[in-house]
């Protein structure tokens, strides 16, 4: 029996949103889609569950709000709901008081970081990596959007990890609750409803097609599978792309060959003209991708790959000093810093975001 397509979201579904027919603006729509992912993706990383079932949750969580409102559904209820149902789909299963207890502490951490006074700085240059990574071959680029979630180890070292634990952290205490509190029945009955939410409004059809075999295939067909970094890359961007809609807007293949396309342009490999039309894509589809992705960059603090492709470059810009990017990084951190603000407090709850949006009407 054939397998059943990826379903995806209609276009006047992309067009008008539930949450913007109810007066959710749709920047302050994708700040909170962002939110929701990272909570699934920085969940799933302290419960060791594999990228596969991380991702399915991911895309569970866009298709449902593109059929559901978040005025009726908040962000975190939902999250914590479909990184629970990918679990079972994708046969790793978790106990459901070890999530009940990452989702507290994750949600504990972002309610310090909310106490904090508005002026107090949460990210700096110095909470960058100064090392390659696994996940980030492009290194020393800071990641502020993970500074709430996370294992709560600042990634700085010596004095700027001292300075960072006794300055954003300081003060910051969490206790397991215990086995019989309330607050874990509580989560657990939004767990077990919003589940059934989820299930009967995507109509029972849980089928997630990933691009991460189809761009090493593609690679492959590239010949790029010998050029350093390249894998890494595309695979990385992916990663990226499950933060924004696109898995539940775009075809597997199409996304594969936007991740080549920014890996191989960030990286300043030439592909052979027309390249895409091997893979039976539309170059506007794959550059609309690609668009969202450098977006999303921009707009969370993630970056462009600044220094992925240096040593290809010319020596004035292999040269070029750390601290030129770290003033750039500096003048950027207040608006990114009141976005990251928003997005966390209406990700709390389906009545804050009503608050919200009833208050901005009156305005």
């Amino acid at each position: 029996m054939a397998q059943p397509p990826h379903p995806l979201a209609t276009l006047a579904q992309i067009l008008t949103t539930p949450s913007q027919k109810d007066g959710l603006p749709s920047d302050v729509e994708a700040d909170l889609r962002v939110v929701g992912c990272m909570m699934i993706q920085e969940a799933g990383i302290m419960l060791e569950l594999p990228q596969s079932t991380i991702a399915t949750a991911q895309v569970l969580l866009n298709r449902f709000y593109y059929v559901s409102s978040m005025l009726s559904f908040g962000v975190n209820d939902i999250s914590i709901s479909a990184l629970y149902l990918s679990s079972k789909l994708n046969e790793t299963p978790v106990r459901l008081r070890d999530l009940i207890n990452t989702y507290i502490f994750l949600v504990a951490r972002i309610n310090h970081l909310l106490s904090l006074h508005a002026d107090q700085p949460l990210a700096s240059p110095s909470t960058a990596s100064s090392s390659k990574s696994a996940s980030k071959p492009w290194g020393d680029e800071p990641e502020p959007w993970r500074i709430g979630l996370g294992n709560g180890q600042s990634t700085a070292k010596g004095k700027d990890k001292a300075e960072d634990q006794d300055g954003i952290w300081k003060g910051f205490r969490f206790e397991v609750p215990g086995f019989h509190d309330e607050v874990f029945w509580d989560w657990k009955d939004v767990i077990v409803g919003s589940e059934m939410q989820i299930l009967k409004r995507l109509g029972f059809n849980m089928q997630v097609d990933l691009p991460y075999s189809h761009v090493i295939n593609y690679c492959k067909i590239l010949d790029l599978v010998f050029e350093p970094d390249v894998a890494q890359t595309c695979w990385s961007i992916l990663n990226d792309a499950l933060l924004t809609p696109l898995y539940a807007i775009h075809q597997p293949h199409t996304l594969a060959c936007a991740s080549i396309l920014l890996s191989t342009r960030l990286l300043r490999i030439p592909l052979p003209k027309d390249w895409w039309i091997l893979f039976d894509v539309e170059w506007d589809d794959i550059w609309s991708c690609a668009g969202t992705i450098m977006r999303l960059w921009h707009d969370w603090g993630l970056g462009p790959l600044r220094d992925a492709g240096a040593a290809r470059g010319p020596k004035s810009r292999r040269d070029e000093p750390r601290e030129a990017v770290h003033v750039v990084w500096e003048k950027a951190i207040p608006g990114r810093e009141a976005r990251w603000r928003r997005a966390w407090i209406l990700s709390q709850g389906r009545k804050v975001v009503r608050k919200w949006v009833e208050g901005r009407d009156k305005s």
